[in-house]
């Protein structure tokens, strides 16, 4: 029994053993499948790298037009982010990024703008033009509109990559076509790159027989803004300021930290503004207790955006002053900048903010204390306009006499 018993054994052995790598060898096929189908199917489709090896070996075998392979992928990362629907969703190259880091720095080689991007259009609009600049020595004005750099067309590209085709070395050439949407006029013009040092505050004192008023103009919220505006405050409270107009007229933005640090002196201890992100976190952001305490005027336009509205919106919630102009842009949401392993970078859109009262105005602005229309061809040179032809800044002094 025991030698029947041993050959039997031995052959459930071998057969058990061959069953088992059946098995495994079945198990093995079925993940290989699962594997390349996984890689053949994405979310019940082609994926999405087999679709571009696909369509990268048909141009690479029919196309007789000569193509670049890293402009085409370039061009695939901008479309991808195109996909989400929102303008301020961006896509940075090496260029790019550089460029988007030297603007907020304050100091860069270009021609003199500051740009926003048209959320109606989708295309890159002049808000501002420095006039010693490259650009104000050109002729360039707010309100146009960027569509071509050096026969590129730009119209649809986002605000980072036209930038970074405009940016490049001091003393260069660069050749842009504009489009003036209030003369309709499309024109080109060549334009001469130089070092550029961003002025974000203006300011001088008004005299009136009742009160000494201090008029403080910012253009953007860059990282050298709250040191220029705290630098005019100062200034202006020396020469005996009584009373203060601040202007945010064609100011498209900036850095939220910049714009809560000069909003400080704007209102009294409390919400400045607050972020709710996509999970559902609060971000609040508080004043301190330097408030000016003084009557004060914000003047706005339809080109005020952004962080430009966090102030006025705080100033008006808070009461501590009135708005004079017209409804703001209406830019209520937040991007944050993340970067890539290979240096490159994304921008999305991660919040909203709400004013101190809880009021979203994303989409919709804010609404003037007191509404005073400006005919289009002077509001887009303010800043440059005698008083006598600023008839916003005149309605401002008036109001911000009579608190």
């Amino acid at each position: 029994m025991e030698s029947n018993m041993g050959q039997n054994y031995s052959t459930w052995k071998v057969f058990a053993m061959g069953f088992i790598a059946g098995i495994l060898f079945a198990v093995m096929i079925f993940i290989g499948l699962g594997i390349y189908d996984q890689q053949v199917r994405w979310e019940g489709q082609l994926s999405p790298n087999r679709k571009i090896t696909e369509i990268y070996s048909m141009i690479n075998r029919h196309s007789i037009l000569p193509f670049d392979k890293n402009e085409m992928i370039e061009n695939m990362y901008r479309g991808f982010l195109a996909g989400v629907g929102d303008p301020y969703t961006q896509y940075f190259d090496l260029n790019a990024l550089a460029a988007f880091h030297v603007r907020t720095e304050g100091t860069f080689v270009g021609i003199g703008v500051r740009v926003v991007m048209d959320p109606v259009d989708h295309m890159l609009t002049l808000v501002n033009v420095f006039r010693d600049a490259p650009a104000g020595q050109a002729g360039l004005l707010p309100g146009d509109k960027i569509i071509a750099v050096d026969g590129i067309d730009v119209i649809g590209r986002s605000q980072p990559e036209i930038m970074g085709l405009i940016a490049g070395e001091e003393g260069t050439p660069v050749n842009i076509e504009i489009f003036r949407p209030y003369e309709n006029e499309r024109f080109k013009v060549d334009i001469i790159r130089a070092q550029v040092i961003v002025p974000t505050v203006f300011h001088e004192m008004l005299e009136t027989e009742e009160a000494r008023i201090g008029y403080v103009r910012i253009e953007a919220f860059e990282r050298p803004t709250e040191a220029q505006f705290t630098a005019a405050i100062e200034e202006l409270l020396a020469k005996g300021m009584e009373r203060l107009i601040i202007d945010v007229r064609n100011n498209p933005g900036g850095l939220l930290d910049v714009v809560v640090d000069i909003t400080n002196r704007l209102v009294p201890q409390g919400i400045i503004t607050y972020l709710e992100r996509a999970c559902g976190s609060r971000d609040n952001h508080y004043s301190n207790d330097t408030y000016l305490g003084i009557p004060m005027v914000v003047l706005i336009n339809e080109r005020s955006a952004s962080a430009s509205e966090v102030l006025s919106g705080a100033v008006q919630d808070m009461g501590t002053g009135l708005l004079v102009g017209e409804q703001t842009f209406g830019k209520g949401i937040v991007q944050n900048l993340y970067y890539l392993s290979d240096g490159t970078a994304i921008k999305l859109t991660v919040a909203k903010y709400f004013t101190p009262n809880g009021s979203s105005i994303h989409g919709i602005g804010l609404a003037p204390d007191f509404n005073v229309e400006m005919e289009e061809a002077l509001s887009r040179l303010i800043g440059e306009l005698p008083l006598e032809e600023d008839v916003q800044l005149q309605v401002a002094i008036r109001v911000v006499l009579a608190q």
